[in-house]
């Protein structure tokens, strides 16, 4: 069964003013994916910015979507989104050796 989504309105500005149309339209598409499982194809975060207890996160472009999952009322919470720290690359990656 496939629960309901609530948006945070920071999310909403989020998307709205710091996400590209490409990173709008991956947003949404893995919003459906974790709607039919959330556990399954998401992982878990534990952010005392945002919350004291434990959330669950998704990818999407180059940005994170943090959620909480609330079983009773078969509702995930979307609750920020925040750009992803760029990747350190591994020592010797890339550099021709």
């Amino acid at each position: 069964m496939r629960v309901k989504v609530e948006l945070h309105s920071r999310v909403a500005g989020f998307l709205k003013h710091r996400c590209s149309a490409e990173e709008q339209d991956a947003f949404y598409r893995a919003l459906e994916r974790i709607r039919t499982a959330p556990i399954r194809h998401s992982e878990a975060i534990a952010d005392p910015r945002v919350s004291r207890y434990m959330l669950r996160f998704f990818r999407f472009g180059s940005n994170l979507a943090i959620f909480s999952v609330n079983r009773a009322r078969d509702v995930i919470r979307v609750c920020e989104c925040r750009k992803c720290p760029p990747q350190r690359r591994a020592k010797g990656a890339g550099d021709g050796s």
